[in-house]
C-alpha cells in the first residue's frame, strides 16, 4: 500500500473499462490493453459487482454494529469472510440519537479483471463512491451496458444495486420496486427527483415519467473523484497473491542473507585462523626470549606462596580460626574440629544443637567479611546422634600454587 493516494483509476465506462487519471481525464483509449499505469492505481470495482446492504442499527458502538452488519449480510446469502483479504465493509450515513443508519458493501465472488494485473492497485473501492450524489435523489447510470440504480439519503450514497440492460419498463418496476423497500424499512423518505447521467432518451423518459410520477432530469455523468471515504476493501484472491509472493520475497531475502553469513563466517574463520597462527609465532619468540628470566620470578613466586601463611596476617591458621570463633553464638553451637591443610585448605567441623543453629552459622561463614579470601563449600547439615553436624571446606581463592 502507498500513503499517498493513487492518481490513477481503473473504471467500468459506457462499453468497458479504461485507464482514467483522476487529475487530468483519461489518457489512454479502451483499445490500449497494454497500458499500465506509471504508479500504483485504484481499482473502482463495478457496481453490479458489489453487494449493497443498507440498515438502521440501534447502536453507535463499531463493534455492536460490525456484529449486526455481519448477521445482517450472512442472512442475505453471502458468507462470512473466509481468507487473509477484507470484502465487507460498512459506512455510516446518518445518526440519528441512539440510531446508527449504515450501508455495507460486499464483493461475494472474485474478479476477473484482476487475474493479470492485481499488483497494480494500492486501493480497491466501489466505482460508484468515485461519484458525489444529487441529494436526495434517484440517480441512474450506465456502465458496461447495464443500468445502475444509485439512492441517495441528503449527500451520501445510502443504496446502489444494478438493474441490468432490460427494457425502461422493467427498470422503471425494479426502481418503483427498491424504493418501497427502502421506504418501508425507514431508509428513505419520499424522493421526488430521478436524475439520470446520460443523454436524454424519451422512451426512458416516458416510462419513469408515467411508471414514478416524479421529476425526471437528465444531465451528463460527472467526472469521477479520488474517494472522499478511506476504504479497506482488499478481495481475497489479492489478498491471497500478495502474500505468497510476499512469502517468496521473504525466502529469497532469508537464503541470500544465509549465504551471504555464511560466507563472512567462512571468511572471518580464515582471517581468525591466520591472526591466532601470526599470534602464536609471536608468543613462541617471546616464551623462547624470556625463558631463562621467567624460570628466575617463577621460582620467586614459588618461595612466596610456600611462605606466605607465616608472613600473610590474614593466611595465618590463628587468624582464620579467630575469625571462625567469633561466629560462633553463646550456645547452641560448637567446634568439635578446625583443621589446615597444605596452606590453602581450610576444614572446620561443628555441632548444633538444632537444624536451626547449623544453618545460622553455615550462612555466617559464607558471608563473614573476614573469610571472603576463601572460597567455601558447606554441604546442608546433617543430623547426628541427636545433634546437627556441620562441615565447611574453605579454599583459599589466590594461591598460585596449590600443592
Amino acid at each position: 500500500m502507498t500513503r499517498a493516494r493513487p492518481d490513477w483509476a481503473y473504471l467500468s465506462g459506457d462499453t468497458g473499462r479504461h485507464w482514467y487519471h483522476l487529475t487530468n481525464g483519461q489518457k489512454k483509449p479502451n483499445e490500449d490493453k497494454s497500458f499500465r499505469p506509471p504508479s500504483k492505481a485504484l481499482f473502482a470495482i463495478p457496481t453490479q459487482d458489489v453487494v449493497s446492504i443498507p440498515q438502521w442499527v440501534s447502536s453507535k458502538d463499531s463493534a455492536i454494529i460490525n456484529e449486526v452488519v455481519a448477521l445482517e449480510t450472512e442472512r442475505i446469502g453471502i458468507g462470512p469472510n473466509e481468507g487473509p483479504g477484507r470484502a465487507s465493509e460498512w459506512k455510516t450515513v446518518e445518526l440519528n440519537g441512539s440510531r446508527t443508519l449504515v450501508q455495507s458493501v460486499s464483493i461475494p465472488w472474485s474478479l476477473s479483471e484482476l487475474e493479470s494485473m492485481d499488483d497494480v492497485f494500492a486501493k480497491f473501492v466501489p466505482q460508484y463512491a468515485l461519484y458525489t450524489p444529487p441529494a436526495d435523489a434517484i440517480i441512474l447510470w450506465t456502465e458496461e451496458g447495464n443500468w445502475i440504480a444509485g439512492y441517495s439519503r441528503g449527500e451520501r450514497w445510502v443504496h446502489v444495486h444494478a438493474l441490468g440492460n432490460g427494457s425502461v419498463g422493467a427498470i422503471t418496476s425494479e426502481v418503483q420496486l427498491t424504493l418501497l423497500e427502502l421506504s418501508a424499512k425507514g431508509i428513505l423518505d419520499s424522493l421526488e427527483e430521478i436524475v439520470v447521467w446520460d443523454e436524454f432518451d424519451v422512451n426512458l423518459y416516458q416510462a419513469l415519467d408515467e411508471g414514478t410520477g416524479r421529476k425526471i432530469t437528465f444531465v451528463p455523468r460527472p467526472a469521477p473523484v479520488g474517494p472522499t471515504e478511506d476504504w479497506n476493501l482488499l478481495p481475497h484472491s489479492v489478498s491471497e497473491s500478495r502474500e505468497s509472493e510476499a512469502k517468496k520475497k521473504r525466502s529469497t531475502l532469508v537464503a541470500s542473507i544465509g549465504i551471504l553469513a555464511l560466507a563472512i563466517i567462512v571468511g572471518a574463520a580464515f582471517l581468525h585462523l591466520w591472526v591466532l597462527e601470526q599470534s602464536n609465532d609471536q608468543l613462541r619468540s617471546q616464551i623462547r626470549n624470556n625463558r631463562l628470566a621467567a624460570d628466575a620470578i617463577q621460582l620467586s613466586i614459588d618461595k612466596w606462596y610456600a611462605l606466605a601463611p607465616a608472613v600473610d596476617p590474614k593466611r595465618s591458621p590463628i587468624d582464620i580460626f579467630h575469625q571462625v570463633s567469633i561466629l560462633l553464638p553463646e550456645k547452641g553451637f560448637r567446634l568439635t574440629s578446625f583443621e589446615v591443610q597444605n596452606s590453602n585448605t581450610v576444614i572446620v567441623r561443628g555441632e548444633g544443637a538444632t537444624m536451626a543453629n547449623a544453618l545460622k552459622i553455615k550462612g555466617a561463614i559464607e558471608e563473614a567479611p573476614g573469610l571472603t579470601d576463601y572460597l567455601w563449600e558447606i554441604p546442608p547439615p546433617t543430623s547426628k546422634g541427636g545433634l546437627v553436624e556441620l562441615i565447611a571446606t574453605g579454599t583459599y581463592q589466590f594461591s598460585g600454587n596449590e600443592e
